[in-house]
């Protein structure tokens, strides 16, 4: 498209049309069918370009067709945009959660706008937090301070919160093991006063335990006992008997035990006394240990 100045001189210092004067010897401009032609085309152009087929009834063609345009593009007072949104600069929205049952802050991806991506907090120009929403429902929220949070406020794991983090999976009072590290968990994690725990010992439950022969025992918090070896006592002894090597013999008349010899030739009569078969047995400790896997323990006192 350009100006009738193409086609003609007679136009105003702007390239315009002008009215003229004759007695001044400044002819009018005149209107030029190629000017014509091209004003048409640019119009009828734009009907046709939107779809609308050229009606010489109408008046009002050239504007439905911008209006389609423009609605297929980017609804400017609101609706749906039925065509894809490119950007080649920044595209802004107002800061805010949504509120009621439309949402008109942020990026909202469905119809009742409550599930997005949306601003909050600070200034207009700082101090922002990016939240995302589904149904409402906070599910992470970014700070300016590079925390990031889940589900209303659960903070994930990363090396800045590490301390944090184990403060909760290691509580006052947790057992930690190590099979190979003899490294104390205050300088592994950084966090916590930790000492060793028990070395020699094996741990056990708190509570009361029966075992497989029903024997039923309490162990409280804190406890200790039991022991590597242990020395066998007269009533921990299983009930037995040993043989007599030279066997006995009560013949009539007798009044106590008789004792032969080895042949059974020779008696001897001893009242009141009790054989005895000889000594057995060393009066050691046997050993009173289960089997075991030893490992560095530590636990965490403050």
């Amino acid at each position: 498209m350009h100006r009738i100045s193409s086609w003609t001189d007679l136009v105003s210092a702007a390239g315009g049309f002008r009215y003229g004067s004759l007695s001044a010897g400044a002819p009018p401009t005149p209107i030029k069918a190629e000017w014509l032609n091209m004003v048409q085309e640019e119009i009828a152009s734009v009907v046709i370009g939107a779809g609308i087929a050229l009606d010489k009834t109408k008046t009002d063609q050239l504007k439905r067709a911008i209006q389609k345009m423009v609605s297929d593009y980017l609804p400017l007072s609101g609706g749906t945009l039925a065509g894809l949104l490119k950007a080649t600069k920044g595209v802004r929205t107002a800061k805010g959660l949504p509120g009621g049952n439309a949402s008109e802050v942020g990026y909202a991806f469905d119809d009742d706008g409550d599930t997005g991506l949306f601003a909050t907090g600070g200034t207009a120009e700082n101090g922002s937090d990016v939240v995302l929403l589904v149904d409402r429902r906070e599910v992470a929220r970014f700070t300016g301070n590079g925390r990031m949070t889940f589900d209303g406020g659960n903070e994930p794991y990363h090396t800045g919160n590490k301390p944090t983090m184990l403060d909760v999976v290691y509580p006052v009072g947790s057992v930690y093991m190590n099979a190979s590290v003899a490294t104390s968990p205050a300088k592994l994690f950084g966090f916590g006063t930790w000492l060793a725990l028990a070395p020699g010992r094996i741990l056990i439950g708190a509570g009361t335990g029966t075992d497989a022969r029903g024997d039923v025992r309490a162990f409280s918090v804190g406890g200790s006992g039991g022991e590597y070896s242990h020395v066998l006592s007269s009533a921990e002894m299983p009930v037995h008997a040993h043989a007599m090597p030279q066997g006995s013999d009560v013949p009539s008349g007798t009044t106590g035990p008789v004792y032969a010899s080895g042949d059974d030739g020779t008696r001897a009569t001893k009242p009141n006394d009790i054989p005895n078969t000889g000594d057995a047995g060393g009066g050691l400790a046997h050993n009173n240990l289960p089997p075991y896997l030893t490992v560095y323990m530590w636990k965490r006192t403050a």
